[in-house]
C-alpha cells in the first residue's frame, strides 16, 4: 500500500512539468517547471483561458464578435460608417442641397470623395498625420455629435487637381463602383493658404466637424 502511494505521487511529479509545457505550448504562454499554469484560476472547457485580452489591427480572432461589425454615427446630416473588417470608412452628406460621399480606405491609404451634384469624384493620398485614426474617427464624431459642435473644423487638408483618372479598378470596388460614371481626378496635396483665397476655385467638404476636405484647381492662386 505505501509503494503504491509513493509511486503515485512520484508520477505526479514527473508528468506536472510535462502538462505545464504541454499547455504553455498551446496556449503561448511561457511556463517554468514547478509554475502554476493558470494562478487561481479554473478553466472549464470551452472557456477563454485569457479573458480581454487585446485584439490588434489584423489579428485573426473568431471569438471576437465585433470584428465583423460596422458601426455607425449620425452627425447632422451626415451618416458615419465604420467597416472594421475592411478598415474603411464612409461618410455620407445626405443634405439635399450639396450631396456628397467620401470612403476613408485605412488599408490602402486612399480616400475618394464624390460630389453628386457636380457629377465629379476625387481621389487623394490620406494624410495620417492630420486626419484622425481609424480607431478614434468614430469616437470623434460621437463627441462633436453630444457637443452639437457648430462652425468650421479647426483642421483642413487640401488637394489640387492633377489630371482625369481613366482606370479605377486599382482602387479597389468601394471606390471603383463609388466613382464609377463620373469625371474622377487624382489629386495631390498642397501647404498653406495660397489656394484657398479665391473661394471660386476650391470646393470645401466639412467632414463630421472634425476637418475640411478641400479641393482646388491648379494656377488659380490669389
Amino acid at each position: 500500500m505505501k509503494c503504491t502511494i509513493v509511486t503515485t505521487i512520484l508520477l505526479g511529479l514527473f508528468l506536472a512539468p510535462a502538462l505545464g509545457v504541454f499547455v504553455g505550448q498551446q496556449t503561448g504562454q511561457q511556463v517554468f517547471p514547478g509554475q502554476d499554469v493558470f494562478p487561481g484560476q479554473d478553466v472549464f472547457p470551452g472557456q477563454d483561458v485569457f479573458p480581454g485580452r487585446p485584439v490588434f489591427p489584423g489579428q485573426d480572432n473568431s471569438q471576437n464578435p465585433n470584428l465583423n461589425q460596422h458601426t455607425t454615427v449620425i452627425v447632422g446630416t451626415q451618416i458615419l460608417t465604420i467597416k472594421r473588417q475592411l478598415r474603411v470608412a464612409v461618410i455620407d452628406q445626405r443634405s439635399t442641397l450639396r450631396p456628397w460621399k467620401s470612403i476613408w480606405n485605412y488599408q490602402t491609404g486612399v480616400i475618394a470623395t464624390k460630389v453628386t451634384s457636380e457629377g465629379v469624384c476625387y481621389i487623394s493620398t490620406m494624410d495620417r498625420k492630420l486626419m484622425p485614426t481609424f480607431d478614434a474617427l468614430p469616437r470623434l464624431a460621437e463627441q462633436n455629435k453630444l457637443l452639437q459642435v457648430q462652425g468650421r473644423p479647426s483642421k483642413e487638408v487640401i488637394y489640387v487637381i492633377k489630371r482625369p483618372i481613366l482606370n479605377l479598378q486599382s482602387y479597389g470596388q468601394e471606390i471603383s463602383t463609388l466613382c464609377r460614371g463620373l469625371t474622377t481626378y487624382e489629386t495631390y496635396e498642397v501647404y498653406g493658404p495660397q489656394y484657398t483665397v479665391n473661394q471660386g476655385s476650391c470646393s470645401r467638404f466639412d467632414v463630421l466637424h472634425i476637418l475640411d476636405l478641400v479641393y482646388c484647381r491648379a494656377n488659380n492662386k490669389a
